[in-house]
């Protein structure tokens, strides 16, 4: 009896071996895989901030390039930078390490075959480490990254700045303002962010006002094509021309003068910087000259003095091309250093936007440092398009003009160079401290993309 025990314990003894080593080969092979596990998420980690970096790296070049190309990359710049960054990331388009794919515009995702975007994906073959008991090839691990470079428009027709102040949006007058196009934004919080005191309707397709409203008189607040989208606390816009460094100071510009008789004058302006220019008044004639005229890019950079037109025809010089944009960098506070465009009811006033360029779509800009106000009246035929920016100052804009059931004197010039009665076309988009409606005609104006100035994107996407 005491033999047959021992026999069986002995056979026990035997299986719990085969067992112990069985187990040990799944428990180092689980250690195995743990452990590459960890390093292929580290390796993971590292090759997905390259992708990112590489992707950013081709986004910003796309951006700088972007008023020449679109958004394309026609000489492989953007696609250089990308590699250039993932390869000083120790990742190298070598095949063997790793191997880097640009595509400029992405193949893949939701924004597939869209210009002004950039995918990197980024794929490292690890060595394996414990795991070599399963084999011995390398392990892929892949990470893509998408982003965007490009000058975009603010969709919105109307941005006040100013992030406190009571009556940041001002309406006095008993004309009507009628923006389409794009939103009203106003960033103030106070409970009378907006106050329209007159009898003016104030229309857009939409107002996202943080702070309040208060109405008084006869106003009326309105939004079209569809009604009621009046939203208030909402989150305040920034400024999406924040971005964008002022023009360097050009070489002086040149004024040719013919007289008129009575007293007029036609003066004929080179683009340039001009400091104490005379005052344009009625029977005037203004010929600005484009952006085609020189090497200074359709710049009016006016240093001191301010630009005032009290009534002349203002108008753009046809045997030239690329529009034009009035810089203001007022020397003092005083009222004298501002720009004052005013329309005449026997005359006219036509001017364009840049057409090309970082400044593209701008028409009057001041010093974003200065308080000094600028003051636009329509009146007359008279159309201006394109983005008014003051971003430390109030906006006076006017229309005048005799009012005869709702509608005004005045007219402007469409996009198609058609004459459109009733209004006064006065900018295409508004960005500024403060905005200050007042006078007795209609103010117009019309968001449309290509005539407003661009804000710059450079983000990843995916």
């Amino acid at each position: 009896m005491f033999k047959l025990q021992q026999s069986q314990s002995r056979k026990r003894r035997g299986i719990v071996a085969v067992m112990v080593a069985f187990s040990l080969v799944l428990i180092v092979g689980l250690v195995a895989l743990t452990m590459d596990g960890g390093m292929l998420q580290l390796d993971l980690r590292q090759a997905q901030a390259t992708a990112d970096a590489a992707a950013m790296a081709g986004a910003c070049d796309i951006f700088k390039n972007y008023p020449t190309n679109n958004g394309k990359d026609p000489n492989g710049t953007a696609l250089q930078a990308a590699l250039n960054v993932a390869q000083g990331n120790g990742y190298a388009n070598d095949g063997v390490h790793s191997t880097v794919q640009v595509n400029i515009p992405p193949v893949n995702g939701i924004y597939a075959g869209q210009d002004g975007y950039i995918e990197v994906i980024v794929t490292y073959y690890a060595q394996r480490a414990f795991s070599r008991i399963y084999g011995s090839d390398t392990i892929a691990v892949r990470a893509r990254a998408v982003a965007r470079g490009g000058w975009v428009y603010p969709k919105a027709g109307v941005i006040i700045l100013n992030y406190s102040g009571k009556a940041a949006l001002n309406s006095q007058g008993n004309g009507a303002f009628t923006e389409t196009g794009g939103p009203v934004i106003v960033n103030s919080n106070n409970p009378s962010a907006v106050l329209d005191t007159g009898n003016a309707t104030l229309t857009a397709p939409e107002f996202d006002i943080t702070g309040g409203v208060q109405l008084g008189g006869n106003a009326t607040f309105q939004t079209q094509p569809v009604a009621n989208q009046i939203f208030t606390g909402t989150h305040p816009t920034p400024d999406p021309l924040a971005y964008l460094p002022p023009p360097t100071m050009p070489p002086d510009g040149t004024i040719t003068k013919t007289n008129l008789g009575g007293g007029n004058t036609q003066y004929v302006l080179t683009p340039g910087t001009y400091t104490n220019l005379p005052t344009f008044t009625s029977g005037d004639v203004v010929i600005l000259q484009q952006a085609s005229a020189n090497s200074v890019g359709g710049i009016y950079y006016i240093d001191g003095g301010g630009f005032k037109s009290t009534g002349a025809k203002i108008t753009m010089d046809p045997t030239t091309s690329g529009g034009v944009m009035i810089y203001n960098a007022p020397t003092s506070s005083a009222n004298s250093e501002k720009i004052q465009i005013t329309g005449n009811a026997a005359g006219s006033v036509n001017i364009s936007p840049l057409t090309s360029g970082p400044y593209a779509g701008l028409t009057i800009w001041q010093d974003r440092t200065s308080s000094v106000p600028v003051l636009v009246e329509g009146n007359g035929n008279f159309s201006i398009n394109g983005t008014f920016y003051a971003a430390g100052a109030t906006l006076n804009i006017n229309g005048n003009g005799k009012t005869s059931t709702g509608t005004a004197t005045g007219s402007y010039i469409d996009s198609q160079g058609n004459v459109v009665s009733g209004a006064s076309k006065i900018g295409s988009q508004y960005i500024s401290n403060d905005l200050s409606l007042g006078g007795n005609g209609n103010i117009s104006i019309k968001y449309q993309g290509p005539d407003v100035a661009r804000t710059r994107i450079i983000t990843l996407v995916e």
